[in-house]
């Protein structure tokens, strides 16, 4: 049975958390009623993009978008026999799912692209699927490059995920397609190529830890599709010596958000290895530099259709130029310095990309000294770093050397690497760094005033042959502060 008209739309619910086996979710209805009808679910496109997650294009966005070759949302619905409709969607943010046909009665080829050509080969996924009664079906995974076939993920509600056995899955870099064999009921499930961390999870977040440190999240400027780009930052009150920290450059690069997001809340901190850090340095946090990406399902683009690591020269995109001038502004503010800037990303391993060879940045010896401090912590794992990665383009790294002058470093944390080993790496990263600027960036702090102990002469101020003779007497004698114990 062909697919049902793209202005038939499904699936109007809000997803809940619950236990239950790796396909498993329950369902809680939304207000706006969902009946099967002729084979095919019946709602109004305007009733879905409300009650789901696809915001409508906000406002003081562009009428025309040029460069990325967008999806279209949409419900696909077919009649799988025995009186079961399945039904497959894209309707949320994130998703990526390009096409959808029936080839068996229980079979669908699932078309996944990019939104340009050429492009890296990182492909990204990510859709719903739900059965009028329990069945199993079959999809058949066709994606536009052969160099990847990432393994597919599925969740429950969107936040939890959980890898495909083995019995489930089959396909490798090379091959035509992949499968997945799913067991689907009337409540429906998310299938994705890796863990979601989207544009809600960034914002709540940012929120929660802007919230808990005492600072706003502010908006530094707006992405091609009218999205606020948000920034904080820690420690306001410390002298104008500056960390900067960037994530999602490019959209399916979830991992680098999980180590972005730990190692800022352990710079939260304020135990006895951040406190000094704390009181002198200043951390302005940018978690989402690519809101549009990542809500299209992108693989590596902006909205506009553009790289945004490769462009820091060019800068033809508005996410690339809100960030620089937030940049550009605090450096130029009286008596700023910057002195590291970090850029989270996820590849296929955990990987440091450090300045090229020969860059005049300022802490000369920092990167040096955080990479053998991250290595003495982990000393059974080799930790890999590299200074010639793409040295021919203008990634984010190579203008901050080049422009600010300071050490700029990408941390790429692997997608499959487990959640848990990236916060733990990442906390390490975090409490080296904080370490090492502290140890190497002269202290700016107002000296505090020496208080004269017993033994010291106090000699009295001699106030100048104009001074009257009230001017003349002696100082009275400061009090001596006795030091706290210290437990």
């Amino acid at each position: 049975m062909p697919a049902s008209k793209p202005g038939l739309h499904c699936l109007v619910y809000r997803i809940i958390a619950t236990a239950g086996p790796w396909l498993s979710i329950v369902l809680l209805w939304t207000g706006v009623s969902l009946a099967i009808e002729s084979g095919v679910c019946a709602a109004s496109a305007q009733a879905v993009q409300s009650a789901l997650d696809v915001p409508a294009q906000p406002s003081g966005s562009p009428t025309a978008v040029v460069g990325a070759e967008l999806q279209e949302r949409r419900v696909w619905t077919f009649d799988a026999g025995s009186g079961i409709n399945v039904c497959i969607d894209n309707l949320f943010s994130g998703a990526r799912l390009n096409g959808c046909e029936q080839i068996g009665p229980k079979e669908f080829r699932l078309l996944v692209a990019p939104e340009r050509e050429p492009i890296n080969p990182s492909p990204w996924y990510a859709l719903r699927i739900r059965s009028s009664k329990p069945c199993e079906v079959t999809l058949r995974l066709a994606i536009a490059t052969p160099k990847a076939r990432p393994r597919a993920w599925a969740s429950r509600d969107g936040r939890r995920w959980a890898m495909a056995p083995d019995s489930q899955w089959s396909g490798q870099p090379g091959d035509r397609e992949c499968t997945i064999k799913v067991s689907i009921v009337p409540d429906p499930i998310y299938i994705a190529s890796n863990h979601m961390i989207g544009i809600e999870e960034l914002d709540a977040w940012s929120t929660r830890v802007a919230m808990e440190s005492g600072v706003s999240v502010e908006s530094i400027g707006r992405s091609t599709g009218g999205r606020p780009i948000l920034a904080f930052t820690l420690n306001p009150q410390a002298p104008p010596d500056h960390v900067i920290v960037i994530g999602r450059q490019h959209p399916p690069e979830a991992s680098g958000s999980v180590g972005l997001m730990k190692f800022i809340e352990r710079l939260q901190q304020s135990d006895a290895a951040l406190a000094d850090f704390g009181r002198r340095f200043r951390v302005t946090v940018i978690p989402l530099v690519n809101p549009d990406g990542v809500h299209e399902g992108q693989w590596r683009c902006t909205l506009g259709g553009v790289d945004a690591n490769r462009d820091w020269h060019a800068f033809s995109q508005p996410e690339t130029r809100a960030v620089r001038d937030a940049i550009l502004a605090l450096a130029a503010q009286p008596g700023s310095r910057i002195h590291l800037l970090l850029d989270f990303h996820a590849t296929d391993r955990d990987v440091l990309y450090t300045p090229a060879p020969g860059s005049a940045v300022e802490p000369a010896g920092f990167v040096q000294a955080w990479l053998d401090g991250v290595q003495a912590r982990f000393p059974r794992e080799k930790l890999e770093s590299t200074a010639s990665h793409n040295l021919d383009q203008w990634t984010f790294k190579r203008w901050a050397a080049e422009t600010i002058k300071a050490p700029g470093v990408t941390v790429e944390f692997g997608s499959l690497t487990p959640h848990e080993r990236i916060a733990a790496k990442a906390r390490v990263f975090a409490e080296v760094m904080a370490e090492v600027l502290a140890a190497q960036v002269p202290s700016r702090e107002a000296p505090k005033p020496r208080v004269p102990g017993r033994g010291d002469v106090v000699r009295p101020r001699d106030p100048g042959p104009t001074a009257s003779p009230a001017d003349r007497r002696e100082p009275a004698q400061a009090p001596v502060d006795v030091p706290a114990t210290v437990p």
